[in-house]
């Protein structure tokens, strides 16, 4: 029993351990105003092992918002761990000492408590008493009498951008950071984003994100809103320049409230809409403010140790190449695909280069991207999917694939090999109907709902022709017409001309079904049969040149690539129309 009674006391503090730091109660550091509000904030240090939040009884004080959560950003020297804040807006009506409880969570099945607090509640005229004795931190949205307000919007609200380099490699991102500052009640207007010529962008947190978090700007706490978080990857060597960020600012001020916590709210584009009716006492003030340019310099890759084989890449990486399968039908297109793994400029990947050994043909691939956009560099894979077909049955080595990649860590080049591979084209042709056995089981078990289909479709049959019978007493003879020419490649590609300042998915759709609807009208394919691979055989066995063949595979994959992936694809639109036109042409002329 003695054993029992000790180890109870255990049990329950193991129940509600407390927090020790990761999990805490924020509330602020001066008086409280009552019938004014004011934010408790529940702080976690690593939301990652977070499963559970239960927040306390706020009893006597009204609870007029929240919980609004704030995910915080990932701390590099942190061991990359996430924070969140849970904040609820409450307001005391009476004056007095009180206590805010602690919030409970569940962290790897152990419920922690936050610290308690303790909070004064003043009444107005001890506020203002305060106020005058310069004892009491008045809230920025008070502007006392004479102050001059543009300074105080100066000091209170601006604008800021980060980078974490100003000098890279060409393919080496830098990472930008835009922030609102404030300490004000205002709503923000992003009236002009920045350019960023000479890069290509990786959007990694936005506006929807809502990022909100706290810091220190000479001794006092600013709300801090992370409007734009971008991966930056430099084309080509030179001097490029981040463009401002314009952002319009109504800034609400009040000339009787003494205390009272400062909000905002930042959009794009739309607070111009918004009819503004301050409150009573209140005036608003309207201003303008930008981030300043910055200058990234980026330096080529060494010339001198550059590989044959470089075409770009700049990071860490490892490729691996597979075959979807290994044995082939006769006429069976096969897949090769080729996986790029690491940290680095996927978004500028070029695909690989394959040797395809004599006999067999190869297209240009479909990309498939998957990446964190929470790392930078981009951390994850890029998957190239080649489709190829073997000319005449027989066994293929497929040889080992060469990549070559820029370590700026290091600054040197490296290549990684990819194993070779073996493929079998068989001389049997692809099944595609059912055993003679499975066919007769089927047709045993289905030969009474054959029967009701049949009858069904003459007595079909039977209307049809009665109701052209009954027409035809009354139309007058029919004109048989000449058969309507078949749309040249120009005509029907007239559609995508009109669609060339559309966006990216839409553009290529309409030019991937204008060239399904061209060869639709010469060549007849329907059903499971209308496939790239097959029209790229009857293609070659109706005596299309080869150079027609590879480029029309590869106008299939641009298109395929636009409309399925997110890949920023850098053909011009107006070159990729002109090729299309002039490879349909050819081969109009020489087969149709």
């Amino acid at each position: 029993m003695r054993k029992t009674a000790f180890i109870l006391p255990f049990l329950v503090l193991s129940v509600f351990a407390p927090a020790q730091g990761l999990f805490k109660t924020i509330i602020p550091s001066v008086p409280v105003v009552a019938g004014e509000s004011f934010r408790v904030q529940y702080f976690i240090e690593d939301a990652s092992v977070i499963t559970d939040f239960t927040a306390p009884d706020f009893q006597p004080f009204k609870l007029v918002a929240g919980p609004d959560i704030y995910p915080g950003e990932k701390n590099h020297q942190n061991n990359f761990k996430q924070s969140k804040n849970y904040v609820f807006t409450l307001v005391a009506a009476m004056p007095g000492k009180y206590i805010i409880p602690g919030a409970i969570i569940n962290s790897n099945s152990k419920l922690l408590t936050s610290n308690e607090v303790r909070i004064e509640i003043i009444s107005k005229e001890n506020a203002i008493q305060l106020l005058n004795k310069e004892q009491l931190q008045v809230s920025e949205y008070y502007l006392r009498p004479g102050e001059d307000v543009n300074e105080k919007i100066r000091q209170n609200l601006f604008l800021k951008i980060m980078v974490d380099k100003r000098s890279c490699f060409v393919g080496e991102p830098v990472v930008a950071t835009f922030k609102l500052y404030s300490r004000l009640e205002s709503k923000s207007d992003i009236i002009k984003n920045p350019g960023f010529y000479g890069f290509t962008v990786y959007d990694m947190i936005g506006l929807g994100d809502k990022q909100l978090s706290t810091e220190y700007v000479n001794g006092r706490p600013f709300d801090v809103h992370t409007i734009r978080k971008v991966q930056l990857y430099p084309l080509q060597a030179g001097r490029f320049t981040i463009d401002p960020m314009e952002v319009k600012n109504k800034v609400e001020f009040s000339r009787s409230i003494v205390n009272k916590k400062t909000e905002q709210k930042i959009v794009e584009g739309v607070l111009n809409d918004e009819a503004d009716i301050p409150v009573s006492g209140a005036e608003i003030v309207e201003t303008e403010m930008s981030t300043s340019p910055v200058t990234i310099d980026v330096k080529p890759v060494p010339e001198k140790t550059k590989p044959a084989t470089y075409s770009g890449a700049t990071g860490r990486f490892t490729i691996m190449a597979s075959l979807e399968k290994s044995i082939l039908a006769r006429n069976e297109e096969g897949f090769l695909v080729i996986t790029i793994s690491g940290k680095g400029n996927f978004i500028q990947l070029e695909p690989p280069s394959i040797q395809w050994p004599g006999g067999v043909e190869g297209f240009s691939p479909v990309v498939n991207d998957s990446t964190d956009k929470t790392q930078a560099p981009l951390k994850g894979k890029r998957q190239f999917r080649y489709g190829f077909v073997c000319g005449t049955p027989g066994n293929y080595l497929l040889p080992a694939i060469s990549f070559s990649f820029f370590d700026p860590d290091s600054n040197k080049f490296k290549t990684v090999f990819t194993s070779a591979l073996q493929v079998s084209a068989s001389t049997e042709e692809t099944k595609t109907n059912l055993d003679e056995e499975k066919k007769t089981s089927i047709a045993e078990q289905s030969e009474k709902t054959s029967r009701i289909a049949v009858g069904i479709v003459m007595l079909l049959v039977l209307v049809i022709l009665a109701y052209w019978a009954f027409r035809k007493k009354d139309q007058p003879p029919v004109i048989v017409m000449a058969e309507k020419p078949v749309p040249a490649a120009e005509e029907v590609l007239q559609g995508v001309i009109i669609l060339q300042s559309a966006e990216d998915k839409e553009f290529y759709k309409e030019l991937f079904q204008a060239i399904w609807t061209y060869f639709t009208n010469h060549i007849e394919l329907t059903g499971s049969a209308k496939n790239k691979a097959n029209l790229l055989i009857l293609l070659k066995e109706k005596g299309a040149r080869k150079e027609n063949i590879d480029t029309l595979s590869g106008i299939f994959s641009a298109c395929e690539a636009g409309m399925y992936t997110n890949v920023s694809l850098k053909a011009d639109r107006e070159m990729l129309l002109q090729k299309t036109k002039e490879v349909l042409e050819e081969i109009e002329k020489s087969l149709f």
